[in-house]
C-alpha cells in the first residue's frame, strides 16, 4: 500500500467519524427540541384550559348573581317602573268578543295599556293574516289605571284614561268587576249575595275587558306583573264553597250585545281624558 493510499483511507475514516459526530449532535439536538416543543405544547394547552375553566366559572358566578339580584330587586324601591308585555292572539269568530280577566294588585296605582296596531293581521300579513279582508283592520289604545280588586279593603277602582279605537272596535266591556255568569258552586249549598243565577259585572275578585276575535293580535302592557287570562264561553273564572257558595263562569258576547264598559268606564271610542291644550294665536 502506497503512502497516498493510506492517507486516502485516513481521510475517508476521518470523514466518517466527523459525519458520525455531526449526526449524533443533530439527533441529540432534534430530540431535545422535540421534548421542548412537547413541553411548550402541553403547558400552553394547560394554560388555555385553565383560562377557559376560569372564564366559565366566572360566567356561572355572574349568572347566579344576576338571577339572585333579579329575584330580590324591587323595581318600585329603585324609584322606577317595570314594563311587562303580554301578547295575545284571539281566534274565534270575528264578530264575537272574548273575555280577559285579571286581578288588580294592591299598593300603589297600576297602569295597564291594551294596544293594537291598525295593520296587524291585515290581508297582506301572509300566515298572520286575520279574518278581515282589509289593510286597516283595527287600531286600539286603551289605557287603564286602578288599584286593588273590589273585595280588597283599599281604594278599589279601575278607570279608563284613554279609549281610542279606529276602523273596528276591538276592546269592550272594560270593568272593575269582570263580566261573568254567576251561579251556585254547589247546587245544594246555601244561597248568598254572590250566587244568584244571572250575568253581568259580578266578579268581585277579577277585573276584565273583552277582545274581538278573528285571529287578531293584541299587546297588554302593564307596570306591574299581572296574569291576563283569555277565556272561552263557560270557562271557570273563580269559585268558592262554604257560605258564599259561588261560581263565576266566563261569558263571550256577540257584537250586538257589547258595551264600552261598566258605569265607571263607559266611554266612547274617541275618549282621551287629558285636557286639550290651548294654542295661543
Amino acid at each position: 500500500m502506497s503512502d497516498f493510499t493510506a492517507i486516502g483511507q485516513y481521510v475517508t475514516e476521518a470523514k466518517k467519524l466527523l459525519d458520525s459526530i455531526k449526526g449524533g449532535a443533530i439527533r441529540t439536538m432534534q430530540t431535545q427540541f422535540d421534548a421542548l416543543k412537547q413541553t411548550i405544547t402541553t403547558d400552553g394547552a394547560k394554560v388555555v384550559s385553565d383560562v377557559d375553566s376560569l372564564c366559565r366559572n366566572k360566567l356561572q358566578q355572574l349568572d347566579s348573581e344576576l338571577a339572585r339580584v333579579k329575584q330580590s330587586v324591587d323595581i318600585n324601591a329603585l324609584g322606577g317602573q317595570g314594563r311587562y308585555v303580554t301578547e295575545i292572539t284571539v281566534n274565534g269568530d270575528k264578530d264575537t268578543f272574548y273575555p280577559v280577566y285579571f286581578i288588580l294588585p294592591d299598593g300603589d296605582e297600576t297602569e295597564i295599556q291594551v294596544y293594537r296596531h291598525y295593520s296587524w293581521n291585515s290581508k297582506n300579513s301572509g300566515v298572520d293574516a286575520g279574518d278581515f279582508d282589509a289593510t286597516h283592520v283595527a287600531s286600539a289604545l286603551v289605557i287603564l289605571k286602578g288599584q286593588a280588586y273590589p273585595w280588597n279593603g283599599d281604594a278599589n277602582y279601575l278607570r279608563t284614561v284613554v279609549n281610542y279605537q279606529r276602523y273596528r272596535q276591538c276592546v269592550v266591556n272594560i270593568s272593575h268587576r269582570g263580566y261573568v255568569e254567576q251561579t251556585k258552586n254547589s247546587p245544594t249549598g246555601p244561597d248568598s249575595a254572590y250566587n244568584s243565577q244571572r250575568e253581568g259585572y259580578l266578579a268581585c275578585r277579577h277585573s276584565g275587558f273583552m277582545l274581538r276575535g278573528g285571529k287578531l293580535k293584541y299587546q297588554i302592557i302593564s307596570n306591574k306583573p299581572i296574569t291576563f287570562s283569555l277565556k272561552g264561553e263557560g270557562d271557570l273564572v273563580d269559585s268558592q264553597g262554604g257560605t258564599l257558595n259561588y261560581k263565576w263562569l266566563a261569558k263571550v258576547l256577540p257584537l250586538s250585545a257589547i258595551e264600552n264598559g261598566d258605569s265607571s268606564n263607559n266611554h266612547p271610542t274617541t275618549y282621551i281624558s287629558y285636557a286639550t291644550p290651548e294654542v295661543s294665536a
